[in-house]
């Protein structure tokens, strides 16, 4: 090794250790990114090529849609609704949509009594009908999602707020197992420079004498 590259290492030691071991922060689905598009089997009314992106989270019930190229039509107010696996529905909001196409809906998910939602569509109802628990049978944009597994002691682990759900990975190392580990490389890294260091100083002392 020679001088630069031990001079190098100790630089970076600090660095390298205390990032060792960390791992990144992941939640099973928290939040999720959905794609909306006109999905084959569920959307039949709309433009076909009208897309968007579902944002959401259970955890933090919150939900939050835009969507674009979904042009207004008249008389017709549009709503976003999840859909579980037995057809049972939840109604999140109404989209706003302006005449460029271009919408959007930022909502708090409240009233949620089950959270195995796997479907959400862009419906279309007409606004002379009040809104109801029934999902409107024009539906537009839509997209599917994984549900979230039950965890060993039965809670889902997109709807714990007060803790962090079981990725499969293994937990980090603490802030004081790092930083003694960031002390100890720092501390071979310098031992490893003074010894290059001093091998380096020998091999030009003995060349200088024996010119």
């Amino acid at each position: 090794m020679t001088l630069r590259a031990a001079l190098l290492l100790l630089a970076l030691a600090p660095f390298l250790a205390f990032g060792a071991g960390g791992q990144p922060a992941r939640a099973n689905g928290v939040p999720q990114l959905v794609k909306l598009t006109y999905l084959d089997g569920v959307s039949n009314f709309g433009p076909k090529d009208a897309e968007g992106v579902l944002e959401f989270s259970f955890a933090e019930a919150y939900a939050r849609v835009d969507v674009k190229n979904l042009q207004p039509q008249a008389g017709m107010v549009y709503e976003g609704w999840l859909v579980a696996p037995d057809g049972k529905t939840f109604l999140v909001g109404q989209i706003a949509i302006a005449a460029s196409g271009i919408g959007g809906l930022d909502t708090k998910l409240n009233g949620l009594t089950r959270f195995d939602y796997n479907l959400f569509v862009v419906t279309a109802r007409a606004s002379t009908t009040a809104a109801s628990a029934a999902m409107p049978a024009q539906k537009s944009i839509a997209g599917r999602f994984t549900v979230v597994p039950n965890t060993s002691d039965g809670n889902r682990t997109d709807i714990r707020p007060n803790q962090l759900p079981d990725t499969g990975e293994q937990a980090g190392r603490s802030l004081a197992s790092r930083l003694a580990l960031t002390a100890a490389a720092t501390a071979g890294a310098a031992a490893i420079a003074i010894v290059t260091f001093r091998v380096t100083r020998g091999r030009t002392a003995t060349g200088g004498k024996g010119r």
